[in-house]
């Protein structure tokens, strides 16, 4: 009797250990030990913003073939996938050096160029003094996605 529980005993605590390798089907690595930290990397090869601990993703791109800001929406977890929502516009604002501009998403078909009517996971602005300018900081007012009203989020765009 004391050979089974000292064997379940052992069994279990290896179990628990906090170091191990798995298998999420998804492109990361995590540690579990201290501060549990991971990142990704944009599918497109754009500017990645979490959003909300991971509620999202944002990758910011220019389409090389309209000179547009691209902005895809997606979840890493529990797998990656497009997330689609819908809004009439998105605004944004872009501050280069001390000046401030303003402007708006517009939701689009996964072609990239066609007005999106319904829900969509990317969404363009046209941007005229977009090529002129390879960096700035943007805040995006607000989103809204499934039940959630996501407000002034703020990252570096390069390009």
């Amino acid at each position: 009797m004391k050979s089974i529980l000292l064997t379940l005993l052992i069994t279990l605590s290896l179990g628990c250990q906090k170091e191990h390798a798995h298998d999420h089907d998804h492109d990361h690595d995590h540690d579990h030990g201290e501060g549990h930290a991971h990142s990704h990397d944009a599918p497109n090869g754009g500017v990645l913003v979490d959003v909300e601990n991971e509620f999202c993703h944002l990758e910011f791109l220019v389409d090389p073939l309209n000179g547009r800001l691209q902005m895809h929406a997606m979840r890493f977890h529990p797998s990656e996938e497009p997330l689609k929502f819908f809004m009439e516009q998105v605004e944004a604002i872009a501050k280069i050096g001390e000046e401030e501009k303003a402007f708006t998403f517009s939701p689009t078909q996964l072609d990239g160029e066609a007005p999106a009517t319904e829900a969509t996971s990317l969404y363009t602005a046209q941007i005229d003094w977009l090529k002129d300018t390879p960096e700035f900081d943007v805040t995006l007012k607000e989103l809204q996605i499934e039940d959630r009203k996501l407000q002034n989020i703020t990252f570096k765009f390069s390009k």
